[in-house]
């Protein structure tokens, strides 16, 4: 039955009482391939892949040999598989993802789709519930919806930096999409203070009616806190691994992450400023005192006055003043104790009236005192006690303080 086929397509080859049988005809009108079989008397239609080389005509079958759907009609197969012509996936979503199924099951050279079928996976065929097949097609097309609007979105963004013509509306995170988005991930071991800080914004939006304070909640709190701590001590941990004096990285730090510093002290504080003019300017308007941070004490309207070195400042000189275990203090030490006091005198001698205090604390962060030996510790810490007007921290020694409150809080989280 060769005569009157159209060539270089599909043609009806054969027609009994139990099915239609379709070959692919060449240029020649010859028969080459069979492409489809529908039955008739149940509800089974039968494609076997191919394609055509646009150069030639010629015609060869696929890897996937044969794709069978089970209890459907021809015109009740989804719109994602095309049906007229030669068999193909129409849709992207499904192009997506048997292009996926293909290159992971290698050995699969048939499938099978229907309504009332259950999904299975074996050697040589995978069949598949179309519910469950469409719920992966429908994924697949929320997230290419989603993509397509990010990248629309952030290439108005970056055009809208170089012609102030453009105009970006204000993005809305469209209900359901923070959920579907954080489903595409297993673990959240690696999330930032900035992931954090973004998440914060978010929930500032819930309605407290909504929030159920629960113990998962609350364990999921303290999840937060302690990735939040370890992020704080993976920074402060990179800053104390500088080689080179980095005095303006480490006050950017303390500045970002004042909470750290108000661990110094038993009572509550707050930060007053930065760099903060504490008096003492000559008539010529210079040799003005600048302290790092000014922090007030919350209850007594008192203030504390933090003067920040670097790590790598010495805390005393390598030579014994007298063997085996007396040591002098270093110029780095001394010298930073003299400028705290004299950073207090003048304070309390110019804004004395103006902001009354009862004796403004000192504290000087510098130095690591676990570069010093077992007599220059004890040394260290004789000569620390009897400092009444300044206090000393080193930078080791906050660090510490850091993994302590980590350690905390991931024992609350265990428990």
């Amino acid at each position: 039955m060769t005569n009157n086929k159209a060539p270089n397509q599909e043609n009806l080859r054969e027609s009994t009482s139990e099915k239609d049988i379709y070959y692919y005809y060449d240029e020649n009108q010859k028969p080459v391939l069979k492409t489809k079989e529908i039955f008739k008397n149940t509800k089974l239609i039968i494609f076997y892949p191919y394609s055509v080389s646009n150069k030639d005509n010629t015609v060869k079958a696929k890897r996937i040999r044969k794709i069978e759907f089970v209890d459907w009609s021809l015109d009740q197969i989804p719109n994602d598989f095309k049906t007229e012509g030669k068999y193909g996936l129409r849709t992207l979503r499904a192009r997506s993802f048997f292009s996926l199924l293909y290159s992971r099951y290698k050995e699969i050279s048939e499938y099978k789709v229907g309504p009332n079928i259950q999904t299975s996976f074996k050697k040589k065929s995978i069949q598949f519930k179309w519910s469950d097949l469409k719920q992966i097609f429908n994924t697949i097309q929320k997230e290419k919806l989603s993509y397509d609007r990010e990248r629309n979105f952030l290439i108005s963004k970056e055009l809208a930096k170089i012609n102030k013509t453009i105009v970006v509306k204000p993005r809305l995170l469209p209900s359901g999409d923070l959920s579907r988005y954080l489903s595409r991930f297993d673990s959240y071991t690696k999330v930032s203070a900035q992931d954090l800080s973004a998440l914060s914004g978010v929930l500032d939006l819930i309605p407290p009616s909504v929030i159920e304070t629960t113990s998962n909640f609350l364990r999921s709190k303290d999840k937060i806190n302690e990735v939040y701590l370890e992020d704080v001590i993976n920074k402060y941990e990179k800053l104390l691994s500088a080689t080179k004096d980095n005095e303006k990285q480490w006050q950017d730090f303390f500045e970002k992450n004042t909470w750290v510093l108000s661990h110094l002290f038993p009572y509550e504080v707050i930060i007053r400023k930065r760099e903060a003019f504490v008096g003492g300017k000559t008539i010529e308007n210079d040799e003005g005192r600048i302290v790092d941070f000014l922090f007030t004490n919350g209850f007594t309207d008192n203030f504390v006055l933090i003067e920040i070195k670097t790590h790598k400042k010495e805390l005393l000189k390598k030579v014994p003043y007298r063997k085996p275990s007396t040591f002098c203090m270093s110029d780095d030490l001394s010298g930073g104790i003299a400028q705290c006091l004299d950073q207090k005198d003048t304070y309390v001698k110019d804004f004395g009236n103006k902001y009354p205090s009862f004796d403004p604390k000192c504290i000087l962060i510098v130095g690591r005192k676990d570069n010093l030996n077992s007599n220059q510790k004890n040394c260290f810490e004789l000569l620390r006690a009897n400092q009444s007007t300044v206090d000393i921290v080193t930078f080791d020694e906050l660090f510490k303080k850091l993994q302590g409150l980590l350690k905390v809080i991931s024992y609350s989280d265990v428990k």
